[in-house]
This record gives C-alpha cells, structure tokens and sequence, in this order.
C-alpha cells in the first residue's frame, strides 16, 4: 500500500507533502482532529466521527469550510489513493488558518486549513490482555474537545512505555476520567459503567458504541462519577478506543486487575468485532 499526506488540497506520498511553517497547529495547536480506519476502502462509522469533529470545531469557534459530505469525498479520494484493499487508519485535522503568527483569530478571510493522513492498520492480538498505569489527570479543562493539545497524553503515553505497559489511567484524586489516548469503562456484577461525560473526559466513539451494544445485547449501563477503588474492584477493566476497538486489561500498576467476568466481556466484544465486520466486512478478533 501506499501510505497518503494530504494538505489543502495536495495529495501524494506522505513522506513528501508539505505543511507551511505559518499553520497555527504548529504555533498554538489551534485545531481539532479526528480518527478511525477503513477496510476495502469503507470509512467505519463516519457519521460518529464527523459528528464529533464538526461539534470539536463549533467548540473551538472554527468556521470550517467544507459540508460533511465534502469532507467525507476528500477522506475517500485519500483512502482509495493508498491502493489497498486491508485495513487503514485515517487521521484528518484543521486548524484555524495558516496566517501571520498572532494569538487573536485572523481574519475571516483566512480559511481554516486541512490535513489527512492514511496509514497502514492491524488489530490488536486480543488474546493478550493490555497492561495499565495510573497517573494524575494534570490536563485543562477542555478534554471534552478533540484539540492538538495533547502534551500531557503524550507524557502519560510515554509513562506506560517506560513501564512495560500499553496505555495509563488518567486519574484527578481519585476520581476516574479516562486514559492517555483510550476511554476506560468496567464491568460489575452484571453491568457496564463508565464515567459520566463532561468537560474532563472526550466523547469517544468507541465509548458510545460499547454503550449501545450493551442496550442491543440487553447489558444493564451506566453512565456516572466512578472512582478509582471501583476500577481496582471492577469484575473486568475495559479499554477502547478507534484502534484498540474493546480489549481488556488484566494489570495495573503491576497488581492483578479484573478477568472476573470473562463471558460478559467476550459477549460485548464480539458484538462490536460483528459490527465492525458488518459495517466494512473487517473481521477482528
């Protein structure tokens, strides 16, 4: 496959398409982005992620340019340019504008700009449950926004690696919110919960959709305030998120977490490897 940059307009080998030095992502990190993956060239769950990215924009008072079905047809043209029938991550973003470094917005006249790259995917070997650490949330109070801000996810992120582990727990006190780049839900005693939404965690799709499937396969849910002693107690810790799609966790910090409810956790995801298959015909798992 090819692997595809796209910039404005410009599309070619990623490696090779250039981004200009007055982009306010590289200034400021002004921008949102979002992600998800394809399989024999299908966007999955396109109307999630564009909802997300369009409400993202509107937060941050973007005035992107183009409809949603404009955005989706320049997503496709780079999906179909990486000359691939597997599986592929797209990752698109917009900043303001690239303009005069200035920390006011630029003119209207400046339009906000537009990134997308597509790589190649594989899944995760899910038999292998993920490795998790706990780390303070020390981020502002806008993680309900997609923005490039993301210096303390990337610390959090670098953490876990140097701990021989796969992803962190974001904690403020003892209060749960979510990981460095992952949403956190559990399993108890039947059912599933998670966080309740609010400016300290990102709406994830991969949440939403975990969220659903429990209502489809009649799994009691619940949204709320979850603190970190639940998670420690929690029957089965479950990670998800675009790439990792639903896996779940058998350590934290070292100690022995969860793996007390394997058959509620493989029924819920199964129902979402099935989704995806019958969205786009990827079979995970």
């Amino acid at each position: 496959m090819r692997e595809i940059g796209y910039y404005n307009g410009e599309m070619g080998n990623l490696n090779e398409v250039k981004i200009p030095m007055q982009d306010r992502a590289l200034y400021f990190g002004d921008g949102v982005y979002d992600v998800t993956f394809a399989y024999n060239h299908k966007l999955f769950a396109m109307e999630d992620h564009l909802d997300r990215f369009y409400n993202s924009l509107s937060m941050l008072e973007i005035n992107f340019h183009l409809t949603r079905e404009e955005l989706t047809a320049e997503i496709q043209k780079c999906v179909d340019a990486a000359e691939t029938d597997g599986a592929v991550v797209i990752y698109w973003q917009s900043s303001r504008s690239n303009s005069k470094r200035n920390h006011v917005f630029p003119p209207e006249s400046e339009k906000p700009t537009l990134l997308i790259t597509v790589t190649g995917a594989k899944p995760l070997d899910y038999s292998k449950p993920l490795k998790l650490i706990t780390i303070e949330d020390t981020r502002f109070f806008h993680c309900n926004i997609k923005t490039l801000n993301l210096i303390p996810n990337v610390i959090a992120s670098q953490r876990a690696k140097e701990a021989g582990c796969d992803e962190a727990i974001l904690h403020r006190g003892n209060q749960l919110t979510e990981c460095a780049h992952s949403s956190l839900l559990i399993l108890k005693n039947g059912k599933l919960i998670g966080p309740k939404l609010n400016e300290l965690i990102l709406p994830s799709i991969s949440r939403k959709h975990l969220f659903e499937i429990a209502e489809e396969t009649g799994v009691p849910s619940e949204m709320r305030d979850v603190d970190m002693d639940e998670v420690w107690n929690a029957d089965e810790v479950i990670v998800c998120s675009t790439t990792k799609v639903c896996a779940a966790a058998d350590t934290i910090d070292g100690k022995p977490v969860g793996m007390k409810d394997r058959g509620l956790f493989h029924k819920l995801q199964k129902a979402y490897f099935d989704r995806v298959e019958r969205e786009i015909g990827w079979k995970l798992g």
